[in-house]
């Protein structure tokens, strides 16, 4: 893909009250010119113009599909959650042994490695994480995600307990509990004040193992 055109400082933005579902090719087309702009220049400095400009439309015609930037921001905050939950189920189907622990240690780690790979390749997408902190819809978003992910995690502390390999009282309970746990790998803002990304990992790994510890049968 070539460069984004540069941003222009001061275009303005209109919200019309229509926003019309469209041929799904063209939204992610747009998603997909819009997003090489968030990570090139951030997604303050874009506005719909940039995009329209970008996706060879008018700034009309792009009002046509999203009714501003936020509802573009929030689109491919969508889908960056949607590629993530692909990358947890993929490395959780991989996971070896599948037994409930190494499973759930492939679901942390799929999560946290899809979250870093997108900051290190353009830091700029911090802003979209400041965005869904900030947009009520966005919230909405991240709050799926997580509780999906808790419901996995649930599923196989459960499955642990039937094998044997856990000593859970409640499974929910202590899903919850090791989301908080390691709260901090999954969050952005977090990250990108680590003084030194490759202790991540490792530091992960121990609170993990700190966790799985309380919770193995006969411990």
């Amino acid at each position: 893909m070539s460069e984004p055109s540069r941003p222009a400082e001061t275009a303005g933005e209109t919200e019309p009250t229509v926003e019309a579902a469209g041929p799904p090719d063209t939204r992610a087309a747009i998603l997909e010119h819009a997003h090489a702009l968030f990570h090139h220049y951030g997604f303050n400095k874009t506005n719909m113009a940039d995009i329209a400009e970008r996706a060879g439309m008018s700034p009309a015609n792009l009002y046509r599909y999203f009714r501003n930037k936020q509802a573009i921001g929030l689109a491919v905050v969508t889908g960056h959650f949607e590629a993530e939950k692909r990358a947890i189920l993929d490395a959780m189907d991989q996971a070896d042994g599948k037994r409930p622990e190494t499973v759930i240690r492939a679901l942390v780690h799929a999560a946290v490695d899809h979250i870093v790979e997108a900051m290190e390749a353009s830091p700029k997408m911090i802003e979209l994480a400041e965005f869904v902190s900030d947009n009520p819809d966005g919230l909405a978003v991240l709050q799926d995600y997580v509780l999906w992910r808790r419901r996995e995690i649930m599923e196989q502390i459960a499955w642990g307990n039937v094998l044997g390999h856990f000593d859970v009282a409640d499974p929910e309970r202590t899903a919850i509990a090791l989301q908080h746990a390691i709260k901090a790998f999954h969050m952005p803002f977090a990250l990108a004040r680590w003084r030194d990304r490759s202790t991540v990992k490792p530091e992960l790994e121990a609170v993990l193992d700190l966790c799985f510890d309380g919770i193995r049968k006969g411990r």
